[in-house]
């Protein structure tokens, strides 16, 4: 895990799992060529435009109450809730994970 302005990053390997398959997603929601080409290689099997378009707006909506929580988690433990929130947004569960097992700030003197 990484350190910097107070927020601790998850594993690369999050970003690169998650974002990857949201990216992926938005992709196929936004390109017909790429839905096309995906359903050719997929034999058919491919969820239709629609149901993957409610999909990735359930994972924004998803992301952004799971930021919501960060930033107010953060804020009780002396953290900065912005850079919480940012990340969380981004990549998830995994952060709210780490922002968990993160210590509260000692209070000042």
């Amino acid at each position: 895990m990484a350190k910097g302005s107070g927020v601790t990053r998850p594993s690369l390997f999050w970003f690169a799992l998650l974002d990857g398959g949201i990216v992926i997603l938005a992709n196929l929601v936004l390109s017909e060529k790429s839905y096309e080409k995906a359903a050719e290689l997929g034999s058919g099997n491919l969820p239709s435009r629609s149901t993957l378009r409610a999909l990735l707006i359930g994972t924004a909506v998803i992301h952004a109450g799971e930021a919501l929580a960060a930033g107010r988690m953060a804020r009780r433990r002396g953290l900065s809730p912005r850079g919480w929130r940012l990340q969380t947004l981004v990549v998830g569960f995994p952060s709210l994970r780490v922002l968990r097992r993160t210590a509260l700030a000692p209070a000042p003197a």
